[in-house]
């Protein structure tokens, strides 16, 4: 079968079987999503199987240093990501008896991302291809970035796409570790989309540290739960240049990483166990503050919203939903599972219904989203 004819005969499938993979900003596991979804588009995608797979430390550490290690070092994580993918697939079709799958949308991992300037994902896609025997659209960001877009967030396609409500204006927010949010009007009007915020990533950095990496992240936000948060810093923290910058915005690592982490310890050195659980409160806090403030700045003048659907790691800390609600306190705050969307695997489903997308559809346009100059189609093709 020639490539042409096997792409034919996937664009004549009603339903499609696809895996959408994950690694965010938080660089802590890979999200699997195995999915039937409609070549039409025209319904949610249905979540067969989903899987977080913890990446290997090793691995982790060196994607973590690749801003700062060179290109050989980028080449080699490249490849060897790649292959971290395509085994860690393969062994869940394996046990699931899932497949064969029929297309493959992988995000990567950003190894750099400057604004509106250039992004650089990595996971070289023909390991997927070759090792799963499928088609496989990754490397989504570039296009966009190529037309004068910021690149991310891209998600809220999938937002526009699947969750509108004609009753009530709807708030996407998916807190991993950068917070971004998708405001859909109830009257069908145009999406309003950005990154919001840190998410998760001050206070998971906040959280190794403390531990000497024993743990990754404060657990239903015990941490932070019901402890003092240092106002004065809190304002400090909000008023961050990058939170200040109008749409379209996208922000990573390069803003919230940990050369942030340590800038805060270096402002604010905790020396007992309490001061440790001040300042994770006073993060979280920021991240709700920092929602709050973008939504008052560039959402509430065009749209009220009623409610609020979390997706993300964010969604298991009740601490930091608190703080939302107290901040937006007119807006109902729920899991994105409330509609039947698993909120762990948001994200790498949207990313399975992007390769759908790169391949069916017409190209899209995210000038209300990225600030791109004129449509585009989003990924590229890798064929076994």
């Amino acid at each position: 079968m020639t490539p042409i004819e096997r792409l034919a005969g996937l664009a004549a499938k009603p339903e499609l079987l696809v895996a959408g993979l994950m690694t965010g900003t938080s660089v802590d596991g890979l999200d699997i999503a195995i999915c039937r979804i409609r070549s039409a588009l025209d319904a949610m995608p249905e979540l067969v199987l989903g899987r977080t797979v913890d990446l290997p430390p090793d691995l982790r550490r060196r994607l973590l240093g690749l801003k700062d290690d060179g290109v050989p070092a980028l080449a080699r994580a490249d490849l060897e990501l790649g292959r971290f993918q395509a085994a860690a697939v393969a062994e869940l079709l394996a046990e699931s008896g899932l497949g064969p799958l029929e297309l493959v949308g992988s995000h990567g991992q950003t190894a750099y991302h400057e604004h509106r300037v250039t992004t650089l994902q990595i996971g070289e896609p023909a390991c997927l291809a070759q090792i799963l025997d499928c088609p496989v659209v990754s490397d989504f960001r570039r296009a966009d970035v190529a037309a004068g877009g910021a690149g991310a967030p891209l998600v809220p396609i999938f937002d526009d796409l699947f969750l509108r409500d004609p009753s009530a204006t709807v708030m996407a927010l998916n807190i991993g570790g950068i917070a971004n949010f998708t405001v859909l009007p109830k009257d069908g009007g145009p999406p309003i989309a950005l990154d919001c915020g840190p998410g998760n990533m001050i206070v998971d950095g906040l959280v190794r540290r403390m531990t000497n990496g024993r743990l990754s992240y404060d657990a239903d936000g015990t941490f932070a739960a019901n402890r003092r948060i240092d106002h004065d810093l809190l304002n400090e923290l909000a008023d961050h240049p990058a939170l200040r910058a109008p749409p379209p915005r996208s922000l990573g690592r390069e803003e919230f990483g940990d050369h942030f982490v340590d800038r805060l310890l270096e402002r604010k050195a905790p020396a007992t166990d309490a001061d440790w659980a001040e300042l994770i409160a006073t993060a979280t806090a920021f991240t709700a503050e920092a929602l709050a403030r973008t939504y008052q700045a560039h959402v509430a003048a065009e749209a009220t919203v009623d409610r609020i659907l979390v997706s993300g790691g964010g969604v298991h800390n009740p601490t930091l939903l608190r703080a939302i609600e107290l901040r937006l306190p007119d807006i109902s705050v729920v899991s994105t599972s409330a509609i039947g969307l698993d909120p762990d695997f948001k994200e790498a489903i949207a990313f399975a219904s992007f390769a759908v997308l790169g391949l069916i559809a017409p190209p899209i346009d995210t000038t209300r989203i990225t600030g791109a100059k004129y449509p585009v189609r989003l990924g590229r093709l890798t064929l076994p």
